[in-house]
């Protein structure tokens, strides 16, 4: 760490550490060939041991940095130079005083009012605007609260476009991103401009329901209606587009974000107008505060590379730090090597790398997330056995089955029907396998069970499920919806579930 008064470069004196960690740390310095001028000044340290790839990192560097200087925008910081020092390489940029987001949510309990939030997506769209329509294209990559900049008049900025990557190690990492705001196609190193609109629609279900994606499972962000009923329904399908896992399903492009975003604030806003208008007269009218008081800026939030794994149940590629399969909900903690974080906690950047036997990561982590994971977990292991029966047992009644037909033809006697699957419409009958795939109704059975829920009875018919059962609180009735629907597909659930007396 440079020490106050410390000068570099011979022109910019450090003032005080203003954030960062690991290879990157920002310092407040002034330039003092201009009049003292307040800068940031970006300090970078070269971790490549190999001259040749030291070489072409540092060369790297520098046409990223002149790219960087050549953005013109509001809500951008300028850049004013660029230069290196034997392996540390320095950026020297505009300082902006004030607020990260991610500041701002801790202050306000979590969450913000949807009016601050639209105000504040309506400010990073200009600013992807300008990015995504340059040629080529930038697509800015990590956008999440810590790197969203409120100065005090409530301007945003957007900082930290991850030059340092630039002298990480090749062998740490694929990918650069942060996990729970990055999208899937972030995680096997294809980006596009829809990629920013996925990580900006993570930022705002952040931001308004208070849910910390990088504390769930990745990919999981549920139906904001749920957090928050008094939610805006355009604004609530708006973020849910833009979070759409296949890309070609998401919002198409900024521009369409912007306009449906406008709409929803002019709507509000008309709204809002008309309530004040009929209003008694001098009866005074509340108004949300617009603007955060300002505070010394923090550093961001560690920024996660990762690779790809195998789900051991289903055999999908997720994320390899994943706790939970984002495809069947498998519990990955007990059956799988994760990975290592080796690194400074308070660092920007973090490698992953293979963890030693006996490493308390391998053993089972704390129960975490939604609350049937405190009710008890099944290994995913002993449940890919326990398929692997079922289907073994259902192919032998089969052959059996073949077997008699096959014997009733050559005695001169029809086939025998095949036996219909049986359909009750007893509320407290037995839950009904699917005939066309049972296998998922066969994993939430299971699931269910080892989760506490062995009251609970089911029917799934086509992408339908109906529940009945009785359950003991409105939270138990929304696990098991949850449980049902990512465990199963079904689109659409009829709940008859009634609460225990």
């Amino acid at each position: 760490m440079i020490a106050p008064n410390t000068v570099i470069g011979n022109r910019y004196r450090v003032t005080r550490l203003l954030g960062g960690g690991g290879m990157k740390m920002v310092y407040l310095a002034e330039d003092m060939r201009l009049a003292d001028r307040p800068c940031a000044l970006a300090e970078m340290v070269d971790a490549i041991s190999n001259p040749d790839l030291q070489q072409q990192a540092s060369a790297s560097f520098q046409r990223e940095a002149d790219m960087l200087a050549e953005l013109d925008h509001q809500h951008i910081p300028r850049i004013y130079d660029r230069f290196s020092e034997q392996n540390r390489h320095y950026l020297v940029m505009e300082y902006v005083a004030g607020q990260t987001l991610e500041e701002q949510l801790k202050e306000a309990g979590g969450k913000l009012p949807q009016e601050r939030v639209i105000d504040i997506a309506l400010q990073v769209l200009d600013t992807l605007e300008y990015l995504h329509h340059r040629e080529p294209p930038v697509i800015y990559r990590d956008l999440k609260p810590s790197n969203i900049m409120i100065t005090p008049g409530g301007q945003v900025k957007l900082i930290d476009f991850g030059i340092a990557r630039h002298f990480q190690p090749l062998s740490s990492a694929t990918m650069v991103g942060t996990q729970g705001y990055a999208p899937p196609e972030q995680y096997r190193g294809k980006v596009e401009t829809r990629s920013d609109l996925y990580a900006l629609g993570a930022t705002m279900h952040h931001a308004l329901s208070g849910r910390d994606p990088t504390t769930e499972p990745p990919f999981s962000f549920p139906v904001l209606r749920k957090f928050c009923p008094e939610l805006n329904a355009a604004l609530a399908d708006l973020v849910s587009d833009a979070l759409a896992y296949d890309v070609e399903q998401r919002i198409r492009d900024v521009g369409e974000m912007k306009r449906r975003l406008l709409a929803i604030k002019n709507g509000a806003a008309a709204a809002a107008n008309g309530a004040q208008a009929a209003a008694p007269a001098g009866q005074p009218q509340l108004k949300l505060p617009l603007k955060t008081p300002p505070a010394a800026a923090s550093a961001s939030a560690p920024t996660l590379l990762t690779n790809e794994i195998a789900c051991p149940a289903c055999t999908r590629a997720i994320p390899g730090d994943s706790r939970f399969c984002s495809y069947c909900a498998a519990d990955l903690r007990n059956v799988l090597e994760l990975f290592q974080v080796v690194s400074d906690p308070n660092a920007q950047t973090i490698t992953l790398s293979q963890p030693s036997p006996g490493h308390p990561r391998t053993a089972a982590a704390p129960p975490i997330g939604r609350p049937w994971h405190r009710r008890g977990r099944r290994s995913p292991l002993l449940l890919t056995v326990l398929v692997v029966v079922l289907l073994a047992v259902a192919v032998v009644k089969l052959l059996l089955f073949l077997s008699d037909v096959v014997s009733a033809i050559q005695s001169g006697a029809s086939a025998p029907p095949v036996p219909p699957v049986a359909r009750s419409d007893n509320p407290w009958g037995e839950s009904e396998a699917d005939p066309v795939d049972p296998l998922r109704t066969t994993m939430l059975r299971q699931m269910l069970d080892a989760q506490g829920y062995g009251a609970v009875r089911f029917k799934l018919s086509g992408s339908t499920i109906s529940l009945w059962g009785k359950v003991r609180s409105d939270a138990d009735r929304e696990t098991i919806e949850n449980e049902a629907s990512m465990i199963t597909g079904a689109m659409n659930i009829e709940d008859h579930l009634q609460l225990e007396e």
